[in-house]
């Protein structure tokens, strides 16, 4: 057994037509990212099961309809994607082995991998193809229907080969597919009403159980077309929301690997046969706003929430150092990140937000309902945002919502005027800029933009020129921080403890590990 990741002059020729770029290796925090060094295939235990406790399931199994990016963590070891990351975030081969843009860029043709079968024995091929991105178009609660709208057909040329034809060019259409919209479910499967508890896809691992709030239990997938990169029998996924209960499984080998947080990091440190695992991703705390309701659509409201929140008290108190205040969506060190809005860009100045609120005629502040993800340090910080707001005369209601509810709840259902959580990072700007601050964005319920964002978007989207591309992405991360569309506080490190057995640790730039590493020493 070989634990690799495949890199191919294809996925570089891709990188540089879709504009990513990775977050260096010395923006890794600490570099924890990068996996161990590599263990001969004797020394592996194939039939190893590899436990891992995280902190929530994932909202539901079908990814056309889920409704939290982070999902994909759980999505990525069932379903392969067309197109799969490298960890610096590159697209590579998965599903489809090769691309090329066509057509002036308004054709993206892709060849699709032979000899693939969906866990239930249907076929993958072309019409599965375009079955599955009719299906995500069209399905009734599809959360990637946007994602996909400029795709006006899925041209069948032969039966490995498609041409995904284009209303306007779409330069994240390759981060588009290495997400949940280039998920492939078996078409046999569309309409299993347990689909969301038995998915079934072409990936490494099957779903042998899901016990909703508990454990999902995969299972090797023995007929899976790259065996070299499935290295152990069972994965075992625990829920288990409260952060202390997973060190202490950690600590008395109930799981081999713990998603935690700065805090714990310590105290995990000093665990005989434990390594810390810390790096910089795409994920960031923020006060999500719903800029048509309570009285967010005035920009000077906003960039009063924006001042009196003390974001390193939050990254230093709550975090215990393991994050950076920001104002904007994207991290130091990765490329869509605008240098000229650094963390400081909106001072912690309660003076200057009360004078903001004055301004926009509300002097004696105001009330509105914020809503919090009931995890514990999303817990903690709702209250420093409420205590910090409430120094300015603003009063913040919290009110509690399931961590694996949140988005459905406060996206799809429109409740709560605000929003305490995490972004999950997406495999490309452009899909972040889209869902949270577009009108027609997923993530953005009100719905509020400014023609400005929109013009500076399409202009992003219509460009293949890696650096001009880059200059209309940093135009509009300084339009939404010049516009405050919602309160960046704190771009968060993950933290990932794993016992010593466990080799080929790597996490991707989005946050999830990358299970064709994995493996478990004999």
């Amino acid at each position: 057994m070989k634990l690799r990741t495949l890199v191919t002059a294809v996925a570089a020729a891709a990188l540089l037509a879709s504009g990513c770029a990775p977050i260096s290796a010395g923006d890794q925090g600490g570099g924890a990212a990068a996996p161990a060094a590599p263990v001969a295939p004797e020394d592996l235990d194939p039939e190893a099961t590899l436990r891992f406790a995280d902190a929530v399931g994932p909202s539901r199994f079908d990814p056309h309809r889920s409704t939290i990016g982070q999902d994909i963590r759980f999505f990525a070891p069932v379903y392969d994607r067309l197109v799969h990351l490298s960890a610096e975030g590159e697209p590579i081969p998965g599903l489809a082995t090769e691309w090329a843009w066509e057509d002036d860029g308004l054709t993206l043709r892709m060849a699709l991998r032979q000899g693939v079968t969906f866990h239930d024995g249907a076929p993958f091929d072309a019409e599965a193809v375009r079955a599955n991105i009719e299906r995500a178009k069209t399905v009734e609660g599809s959360s990637v229907a946007a994602d996909l709208a400029s795709i006006t057909e899925v041209e069948i040329v032969d039966p490995f080969t498609v041409r995904l034809r284009l209303s306007e060019r779409n330069s994240m259409l390759l981060g588009l597919l290495s997400h949940r919209a280039g998920a492939m479910v078996s078409p046999t499967a569309f309409d299993n009403p347990d689909l969301d508890l038995a998915p079934v896809g072409t990936g490494m691992y099957r779903v042998r159980e899901y016990r909703p709030n508990d454990t999902i239990f995969y299972e090797r997938n023995e007929d899976y077309w790259d065996p070299d990169v499935v290295g152990v029998r069972n994965l075992e996924l625990r829920i288990l929301p409260d952060e202390v209960t997973r060190m202490n499984a950690l600590r008395t080998g109930e799981v081999d690997l713990a998603l935690l947080s700065g805090r714990l990091v310590a105290e995990a440190e000093a665990l005989p046969g434990v390594t810390v695992h810390r790096g910089t991703t795409l994920t960031y705390l923020v006060l999500y706003l719903n800029r048509a309701r309570s009285e967010f659509d005035d920009p000077r409201v906003r960039q009063a929430l924006n001042h009196a929140i003390d974001r390193k008290a939050i990254a230093e108190g709550i975090y215990f150092g393991a994050a950076q205040p920001i104002v904007q969506p994207f991290p130091e060190g990765y490329f869509a990140h605008n240098p000229d809005y650094p963390g400081d860009r909106y001072a912690y100045d309660p003076e200057r937000a009360r004078q903001l609120l004055a301004e926009a005629g509300l002097p004696d502040g105001f009330e509105f309902e914020m809503l919090v993800t009931a995890l514990g340090t999303y817990v903690q910080a709702g209250e420093a945002v409420q205590n910090m707001l409430s120094e300015i005369g603003v009063t913040a209601n919290i009110r509690s919502v399931e961590a694996a509810q949140t988005a459905d709840v406060y996206y799809r259902q429109q409740q709560g005027d605000a929003l305490v959580s995490q972004w999950g990072g997406r495999p490309d700007p452009s899909m972040t800029i889209e869902l949270q601050f577009t009108g027609e964005g997923f993530s953005n319920p009100g719905r509020h933009t400014t023609p400005r964002l929109e013009e500076l978007h399409r202009q992003a989207l219509d460009s293949l020129d890696p650096e001009q591309r880059r200059e209309k992405i940093h135009e509009a991360v300084g339009e939404l921080v010049d516009e405050a569309f919602q309160v960046p506080i704190v771009s968060d490190e993950s933290v990932i403890a794993t016992a010593d057995h466990v080799v080929g640790f790597e996490t991707l730039v989005t946050g999830q590990i990358n299970f064709r590493t994995l493996g478990v020493r004999r």
